[in-house]
């Protein structure tokens, strides 16, 4: 059994297909489990697949081997401490009557078959933008979290005591046009939950469309992790959705194709179903690019969406002016300044100069043979 297919069948052991993988413990040995727990690591899943060994009684063994339990054991020990920030968090806005909106793993975890198993850097919150200072003033004030009250494009950063990071969200917009029209309309798909006074969740319907958005965005980004579609697996196991709202959802953000293709991959890998070219380069792409995709598959991607590696180029030394005022907010108010900030953005360049050597150097090394089959995927995908 080679490596992609030790990985998967793992993955479907941790999710209790409960099939006796005996192929697997004989693909267990040094050379295997050692590359195994690469992959599994990049993809930030080397503690569903030290569940999975256990579950169908493997072991690695020797380093490796303990590395994998120190994979499980920092998972559950990660989760307990985001399930008690994120308690203390609803709490507050629970008190201060700060309407709120749950995001990303925060949601998703109550799918798997056990919370711990649904990995998170961090916690995500929604709140209004008319709110986000208020909300922050609660944290740091009630919670001691800390925080420097910069606003980022669609958030604000704080900690907890313990160091826990928590995205505090104005919005949940991806920076793409198309993606953001419906991204926008958050507040009119999430529903009030009862037996609360603030707490909101996204209807499953949205909650689909936010999270295909999100790969979306990442898959041109250079990729967008097996995580992610392991979500969309579950979503869509253990939920009820209205169909045809979900297509006008993914319609009206031109992800329909996107989407189709991301369910069937998934079923592919977690439900055995059967596989064609598109979800062969597909997974392909997706493997080889870990959690969040690889800076040279990004940069390929990125010429490609720009027509070119020279158009490619002058749009990342004369950025648009809607990418412009995501670094510089003040644009918003005095678009005079657009010259200004052009300027002091390459005088960062300059000053970064090992940073955007690489840059340079992903760009060029892109071939046109994967230039080519990136544009093909891409084109396939409608995205």
């Amino acid at each position: 059994m080679n490596t992609r297919d030790l990985f998967l069948s793992l993955l479907r052991c941790a999710m209790g297909d409960g099939e006796a993988l005996s192929k697997a413990k004989e693909s267990l040995d040094s050379g295997s489990i050692a590359t195994l727990f690469k992959v599994a690591k990049a993809h930030d899943m080397a503690h569903l697949v030290q569940h999975g060994l256990e579950m169908c009684g493997a072991q690695a063994e020797g380093e490796i081997g303990e590395l994998f339990k120190k994979e499980k054991e920092s998972a559950i020990l990660r989760y307990g401490m985001i399930k008690a920030d994120l308690a203390e968090i609803c709490h507050c806005f629970d008190r201060e009557s700060i309407d709120y909106v749950p995001l990303k793993g925060a949601v998703l975890r109550h799918l798997y078959p056990e919370p711990w198993m649904r990995t998170s850097c961090d916690i995500d919150v929604l709140v209004k933008e008319s709110d986000l200072e208020r909300a922050a003033d609660a944290l740091v004030k009630s919670c001691a979290y800390t925080t420097d009250y910069k606003k980022n494009y669609h958030d604000m950063s704080l900690f907890s005591p313990f160091g826990m990071h928590l995205e505090l969200h104005h919005n949940i917009k991806e920076d793409t046009e198309k993606y953001d029209k419906i991204l926008t309309r958050v507040w009119e798909f999430s529903k009030k939950e009862e037996n609360s006074t603030s707490k909101h969740l996204q209807i499953p319907e949205y909650l689909m469309l936010h999270l295909i958005c999100h790969m979306a965005y990442h898959f041109v980004g250079g990729g967008c992790g097996v995580r992610s579609v392991l979500d969309v697996w579950l979503l869509k196991r253990n939920t009820e959705f209205d169909e045809q709202l979900l297509y006008a959802l993914l319609d009206e953000a031109g992800l329909t194709k996107f989407y189709e293709a991301i369910a069937r991959l998934a079923e592919h890998w977690f439900g055995f179903g059967e596989t064609n070219s598109l979800l062969f380069e597909m997974e392909k792409y997706i493997l080889l690019g870990g959690v969040y995709g690889t800076k040279r598959q990004g940069a390929a991607a990125k010429q490609v969406k720009k027509g070119g590696r020279f158009k490619y180029f002058w749009s990342r030394v004369f950025m648009p002016y809607r990418d412009l005022v995501i670094l510089y907010p003040v644009l918003k108010k005095h678009k005079i300044l657009t010259p200004v900030c052009q300027i002091r953005r390459w005088l960062g360049a300059i000053f970064k100069s090992k940073r955007l050597a690489h840059e340079i150097k992903n760009v060029t090394s892109v071939t046109p043979e994967v230039a080519e089959q990136t544009k093909w995927l891409l084109t396939q995908l409608e995205i």
